[in-house]
């Protein structure tokens, strides 16, 4: 498995239609290519939590977004893992980490491509342990 840290931005938005496709069209405007969406509820708002090739331009799209009206939008540090599309993969992947006594605050999936396994997208505890503990699963 190959995991390393990248930046993940997570917008927070008002529970009305089309906020979603707002906040993808300015990206898309801003020449983002995202690569991992999730979008959940948290305290009566949506959430959007967001990866994209070029984190600059992802910075830069959101900085709009907030000057737009938009917030907050949060910048973090998340544990990306491109898995082997095998049963278990996630398993053996929170396996390594509860060994190291690394917790797992969220977790979501994104597609890599045809033949390919998922993109696991964790926010952890400690990002630089995690990858240590990951690194070795096959």
């Amino acid at each position: 498995m190959h995991a390393e840290k990248q930046t993940e931005f997570s917008i927070y938005l008002d529970q009305r239609p089309g906020e979603l496709a707002g906040v993808l069209g300015a990206l898309a405007q801003h020449g983002v290519e995202t690569t991992a969406v999730s979008v959940a509820e948290h305290n009566s708002r949506g959430i959007v939590r967001v990866l994209g090739r070029d984190p600059e331009a992802l910075r830069h799209a959101c900085e709009s977004l907030v000057d737009s009206g938009v917030s907050p939008v949060v910048e973090s540090d998340v544990v990306v893992v491109d898995m082997a599309d095998r049963p278990n993969a996630l398993r053996e992947v929170a396996v390594a980490l509860a060994a190291a006594r690394i917790n797992i605050r969220y977790v979501y999936l994104a597609q890599r491509g045809p033949g390919l396994g998922p993109r696991c997208i964790l926010k952890v505890s400690h990002s630089e342990i995690a990858i240590n503990a990951i690194l070795p699963l096959p």
